[in-house]
């Protein structure tokens, strides 16, 4: 699918959601990608390439031309606010989601064994622990008589936030300047409070890196003491990239897809919903393939003249891979959430060697708050008083509200 000829047509051109708000994207992503298997979208005054037919994603994803280093990242990219912007120079450090070949191995390697099964499983026992905790709170508030929550703030996403800062070694006062920091940083459409926050994240964590005795034992005191010494194998700048990294992965994507597999959940009646372990790790990778937290994840950069779909890539062009449209079938609507299909064939982890290094974790933080919340509160409903809200972009998407009574 390569070559040098630049006779291959032009991508047609439609639009995308580009500033979040509080909206759901989704209906528009799938509609622009049934314009063609692959489009472009005005950006940033110029335009950026989305691949949305299912083969031509898979295509792109394991792609060896398809460059994803950070110093293929155009310039007028790099912009405040953005987050592909506020990545460091990589002389500084780069990040396992910018980086490829060695760069990318090694990074990968370093970070296997936090994510090996044997961690896994304890981590799974960590958030088993904090998940009863935040279901006794949500319990007492139904014996005080408050009965509607908002699930999004007062669970699925309190969930990740704490054992990621329990993972890393954060103090306590963190969880609540990360959330929000992150929220900003993500989901606001205020660029100059976006670079502030950018700002105010990296300046967190450079200040746990300069000085760790707030810290706990956990990933970056293990990072830190493999950065001393002359045999070094990660440098203060990684520990400080790789902690930001594991805290956006680790957190917002995780609590967005507890939220999605809940929201599915209470909206059925209690008999069509899932309740065996099977049928709920069925559940989450439906809510993976309908509702991805990232329907277009990261950057991609050709590093010659593609085709793809009959269609050119220029070499250098930005390119997103959609997701969002490559986990459903020709024709397939926004809301299409099936158990029986089980997600089959989703793509929400991506492909190659840049499969997501945390996906089993993922899951079972999924699987131990869906099985909690459902098993503490079979009756609950999704609330006829309080409408439920998304918020997203093109890039990302999150319930902000689901309201549900819990009875």
């Amino acid at each position: 699918m390569n070559g040098t000829t630049k006779t291959w047509p032009q991508a047609p051109e439609t639009t995308m959601p580009i500033d979040p708000g509080p909206f759901d994207c989704m209906p528009e992503l799938l509609a622009a990608a049934r314009v063609a298997p692959v489009v472009r979208i005005p950006y940033l005054g110029q335009h950026a390439w989305v691949v949305c037919d299912r083969e031509l994603v898979k295509v792109a994803l394991a792609h060896p031309k398809m460059g994803k280093d950070i110093t293929l990242v155009p310039d007028f990219m790099k912009q405040p606010g953005l987050m592909v912007g506020s990545q460091p120079p990589p002389e500084y450090a780069r990040a396992m989601i910018m980086s490829d070949g060695e760069d990318h191995a090694r990074i990968r390697r370093l970070h296997a064994p936090v994510l090996s099964p044997r961690n896994t499983e304890k981590w799974g026992e960590r958030v088993s622990v904090k998940v009863e905790g935040f279901l006794d709170e949500l319990e007492q508030r139904g014996v005080l008589g408050d009965n509607e929550v908002n699930v999004v703030t007062d669970y699925t996403h309190k969930i990740p936030l704490a054992f990621i800062s329990e993972m890393l070694g954060l103090p306590d006062e963190a969880e609540r300047q990360l959330r929000s920091i992150t929220d900003v940083m993500l989901y606001s459409s205020d660029y100059e409070a976006r670079t502030l926050a950018v700002r105010a994240l990296y300046g967190a964590v450079e200040g746990w890196v300069a000085d760790p005795a707030p810290l706990r034992d956990g990933v970056i005191t293990g990072l830190l003491a493999s950065s001393n010494g002359i045999d070094a194998a990660v440098t203060e700048g990684e520990v400080i990239v790789w902690t930001l990294g594991m805290i956006i992965t680790g957190y917002e994507t995780t609590g967005s897809l507890i939220s999605a597999s809940l929201f599915e959940a209470l909206r059925r009646p209690v008999d069509d919903r899932p309740k065996t372990e099977d049928e709920i790790k069925s559940w989450i990778e439906e809510a993976l393939r309908v509702h991805p937290p990232f329907p277009h994840p990261t950057w991609r950069f050709p590093l010659e003249d593609i085709e793809l779909g009959g269609y050119l890539i220029p070499k250098g062009a930005p390119v997103q891979v959609s997701i969002a449209a490559a986990n459903r079938e020709p024709g397939e609507g926004a809301d299409s959430f099936d158990s029986a299909r089980g997600g089959h064939g989703h793509l929400s982890f991506g492909l190659g060697m840049h499969y997501c290094i945390g996906a089993s974790l993922v899951r079972l933080e999924a699987q131990i708050a869906v099985s909690g919340f459902l098993r503490r509160f079979p009756q609950a409903q999704l609330s006829t008083a309080t409408p439920f809200e998304w918020e997203s972009e093109w890039m990302i998407r999150r319930m902000s509200v689901l309201p549900a009574t819990l009875r």
